[in-house]
């Protein structure tokens, strides 16, 4: 059991480019900032033919970026550790595109998060109940081109996977701004703020927010504090030990959150676990009980004299 006891803020979409000084720029206005980790993402997008090699290959993943001296020295005198992270996303449309997400593949195996973007209904519904994924992120800026339903996200949420909602593209253009905020509230209606983490999308360092601005954001969305205080911390790390337990039959996530009381003493609430379905759940419908033959036998034993 893995067990999440302080909350680092994260950033889990920072696209990648083959530009690494602005990605240093980036990164190092991340650490400014306060974040303790960044996920560099790929992102693989359809191919236009069909049939064989109608997908292009999927690149291994990259490098961490090298930090200057500065940003170096002020992590140590913070006594910090920064964390860069790969991410791959795949846009699926099709069947056959959803299998390149296979762990099997040595170059999918390579990144730290996966995540899909679905484009149709199907593939929504086949990431929240199917797909070894860690995150399924929704292109909000525009009109979704099918509606969001509760069962398929009832179920993503069981099996501790996470929606993301990006709010760098709502900085650009006020268009985009309308259709984030319109469709981060839906979601927001069915997962009532459950396993939701904010990323930034930023494709130049200007683009970041704090993360105590960011958190603003999402009780802008409809969640509450909590929630969006977790949405970039709590849930972040716990995507990401979601990905590595991904596929393990014994892997549970459990999240304890310390609560401020009376000084001299630590309350902790815990947060029920975000995977593994109704095994992780205990107790409920009687998963946690043991079988009636293999509960142990009692046998009691008159004392000899």
């Amino acid at each position: 059991i893995l067990n999440i006891k302080m909350a680092r803020f994260c950033d889990f979409n920072v696209p990648y480019s083959e530009n690494t000084e602005n990605l240093r720029q980036i990164v190092e206005m991340a650490i400014k900032l306060g974040y303790e980790s960044v996920a560099f993402n790929h992102v693989i997008t359809p191919g236009t033919k069909k049939g064989k090699g109608a997908n292009p290959p999927i690149p291994p993943a990259p490098n961490p970026i090298e930090l200057s001296a500065a940003t170096l020295a002020l992590l140590t005198t913070q006594s910090k550790t920064f964390q860069q992270l790969t991410r791959l996303t795949a846009i699926i449309e099709t069947h056959e595109q959803k299998f390149r997400m296979n762990t099997s593949n040595k170059a999918v195996g390579s990144y730290d998060i996966l995540a899909v973007q679905p484009l149709n209904m199907k593939m929504f519904e086949a990431a929240c109940k199917e797909l070894e994924v860690d995150i399924i992120s929704l292109d909000m800026t525009q009109k979704l081109p099918y509606y969001l339903k509760l069962p398929p996200i009832k179920r993503a949420i069981d099996r501790g996977v996470r929606f993301e909602i990006v709010y760098a593209p709502a900085i650009r253009d006020s268009t985009l701004r309308r259709y984030i905020v319109s469709n981060a509230t839906d979601l927001m209606t069915f997962c009532k703020g459950k396993n939701i983490i904010l990323s930034s999308q930023a494709e130049k360092a200007m683009e970041l927010r704090s993360p105590h601005d960011v958190a603003n954001l999402g009780v802008l969305f409809g969640m509450n504090q909590v929630q969006a205080k977790d949405a970039v911390s709590v849930n972040c790390r716990a995507a990401l030990l979601h990905a590595e337990t991904r596929g393990s039959a014994v892997g549970v996530i459990t999240i304890e959150r310390i609560m401020k009381q009376t000084p001299g003493v630590i309350s902790v609430e815990k947060i029920p676990p975000a995977s593994a379905g109704k095994r992780a759940l205990g107790k409920e419908e009687g998963d946690g009980d043991d079988p009636p033959e293999k509960k142990p036998k009692i046998v009691a034993q008159e004392k000899s004299t």
